[in-house]
């Protein structure tokens, strides 16, 4: 192991610049809402051939230029694997006069070394590079990069940086500092208290001049007053600071019925020797929070995210710092139709991203045979204080045209952008949905 990098803060003036990431799907939404007459257009519809990927399995990424790019499980090079090996692609403005988009398929794997079927959600750098992890690749997973060739048209160049040998590979997407290291938490790895494959571990990934990067372990859980299971991490930028949430795990209190414990928010703090200081902010109790998977950061050093388990049903929470270094907890909405849910509409958020002014918007992934997944918002309340709002901006049950969103980002334009994955019915597209410039919206209810 190298010596330790650490993040280098941005010379920008703001009180916390984030990175996000995220992880997958994991609580029940039962949220009767309101339907909102957006507009969305299909950007491209994938239909798995050659030079085309099939079945998206993440969110996309957006350039300053509003270029969007995402990866396929499947499709793209149809000889090396059956139903084809994934591919990255790229969807671009061509003409916004008219609304149209060029999609293009920038790399294809090819099954053997560089992998095959993959999910990774990409991360975008300043030099217009692209990382991700590739799975299934011989001998081991990998940490690559894609870098823009020198003549249009032509595959990026593909760049392997990383050999997963253990098979502990991070979600993603990674979070990038301005000194080029790389961020991810994994599920696997650390103390071998939680089992076989242990309670996760932090992960850094350190450049070098040539030759494969260098894996750091920043911190392994042990599955105690720690937590355990690091489920998603953000990167405050102007201190080099990581903060993140754990699904198991923490101080186990009356209310937390599971009996690994209910989770925890941390920090991992850079020392100027070089090594990270871990902190435990707050173990959730299970009165209306426990087993978070998602953590995005807000207004003013708020962080906010989606958990599993709680007295009142799953929902979303806000954690607000106090000036002892703690944070506060709040109930920001409860995915159900009452506190204790019985008649469930939907299935799960899986997805949450932050907007400026302090809005939320996330997908519901859903399911191809009853629920076929939503697009929501969630609005906080005038003045700071009062009940948030929370607004069902698409339905796929009822306008389509797919099913199955993996998640949005905000584009340059003020519009979402994301992707669907379309189950067993078709290949998927990506979308525009375009929102609103004023509110209130025409309501209709979405449950059945």
């Amino acid at each position: 192991m190298a010596a330790l990098r650490t993040a280098i803060p941005q010379n920008r003036p703001a009180k916390f610049r984030f990175s996000l990431v995220i992880t997958t799907l994991a609580i029940m939404l039962a949220s009767c809402a309101i339907s909102l007459a957006q507009t969305l257009t299909v950007l491209h519809s994938f239909n798995g051939g050659q030079g085309d990927g099939y079945n998206p399995s993440a969110p996309v990424v957006i350039d300053p230029n509003g270029v969007l790019y995402g990866t396929t499980f499947g499709g793209g090079n149809l000889h090396a694997c059956v139903l084809g090996c994934g591919e990255v692609f790229e969807v671009a403005p061509t003409k916004l006069s008219t609304g149209e988009w060029k999609y293009s398929a920038i790399y294809e794997f090819n099954g053997d070394k560089d992998g095959c079927c993959t999910y990774s959600a990409l991360t975008l750098d300043g030099k217009g590079r692209l990382y991700g992890v590739t799975y299934q690749a011989s001998p081991s997973d990998k940490l690559f990069r894609l870098t823009p060739p020198a003549k249009p048209g032509a595959f990026w160049h593909f760049q392997d940086l990383y050999d997963f040998t253990n098979g502990f590979f991070p979600a993603t997407p990674l979070l990038i500092d301005t000194a080029g290291a790389l961020y991810g938490v994994s599920p696997f790895g650390g103390s071998s208290a939680c089992g076989t494959y242990g309670c996760g571990a932090v992960l850094q990934f350190v450049p070098t001049k040539q030759g494969p990067w260098i894996e750091n372990i920043l911190y392994q859980f042990t599955g105690g007053a720690d937590g355990a299971y690091p489920a998603s991490i953000v990167l405050d930028s102007a201190t080099g600071t990581l903060y993140g949430v754990a699904e198991g795990g923490g101080v186990i209190s009356p209310n937390c019925t599971y009996t690994g414990g209910c989770g925890t928010v941390f920090s991992l703090t850079p020392t100027q020797a070089g090594s990270w200081n871990y902190s435990v902010l707050y173990s959730f109790t299970g009165v209306h929070d426990g087993g978070p998977y998602a953590l995005v950061p807000g207004l003013d050093g708020d962080f906010y995210g989606l958990s599993i388990r709680g007295a009142r049903g799953e929902g979303a929470f806000k954690l607000t710092p106090r000036k002892n270094g703690t944070l506060a907890p709040r109930l920001v909405h409860v995915f159900s139709s009452q506190d204790l849910p019985v008649d469930y509409c939907g299935y799960p958020p899986s997805f949450l991203t932050s907007e400026p002014n302090g809005v939320m918007y996330g997908a519901i992934f859903g399911d191809i045979d009853l629920y076929f997944g939503a697009i929501f918002q969630l609005t906080p309340p005038g003045g700071g204080t009062g009940p948030w709002t929370y607004t069902t901006l698409w339905d796929f049950n009822e306008s389509g045209p797919d099913l199955n969103p993996n998640g949005v980002t905000l584009g340059p334009d003020g519009a979402l952008y994301g992707t669907t994955n379309g189950g067993d019915s078709t290949g998927g597209t990506v979308f525009r949905l375009a929102l609103p410039s004023q509110a209130p919206w025409p309501p209709s209810d979405f449950c059945y």
